[in-house]
């Protein structure tokens, strides 16, 4: 069984680096970013997104725990005007809880939170080099909206 509850101040100044860091190695691994500029751009992506921090309004940022221990991350950005649906920002599953349902869990109670705040609509990006992840945002019914592709020429 998994809940959710907001993510605290020393988990937020633990995580948000590293998902930083992460999201940068998979933008160089997908070709979208050069890897000697990558992390400054990233930083500047993650301030505008979070200027306040976790008091940032229309961003909720949730840890998932299971057992009374940590298991995941989730975190959500609210429709705006700009993007009339909410936002999957970051799904992640602590390495020793993988493969073990947490990632469905983490999306499904992300679901009936947004429900229960009246959000009609979910969207989120995966990368190409994730079919696992691909494959669990299918079979919770997500459908591809958009699709870029690349090719390395050298």
């Amino acid at each position: 069984m998994l809940s959710i509850r907001p993510l605290t101040q020393a988990e937020y100044d633990v995580r948000i680096p590293a998902l930083m860091a992460e999201y940068a190695a998979d933008e160089v691994r997908a070709g979208r970013s050069d890897p000697a500029e990558v992390t400054a751009r990233i930083e500047r992506q993650f301030q505008a997104l979070l200027p306040d921090g976790l008091a940032t309004e229309g961003q909720l940022l949730f840890a998932g725990e299971a057992g009374g221990e940590v298991v995941g991350f989730l975190w959500i950005g609210m429709p705006t005007t700009e993007r009339p649906q909410a936002w999957i920002y970051e799904i992640h599953v602590e390495e020793a809880h993988r493969r073990r349902g947490y990632g469905r869990a983490l999306m499904l109670a992300a679901e009936e939170e947004l429900r229960a705040r009246g959000v009609a609509r979910l969207g989120l990006n995966v990368f190409g080099h994730n079919p696992g992840a691909r494959h669990l945002y299918e079979s919770l019914g997500f459908e591809t909206t958009s699709l870029q592709m690349s090719k390395a020429l050298g």
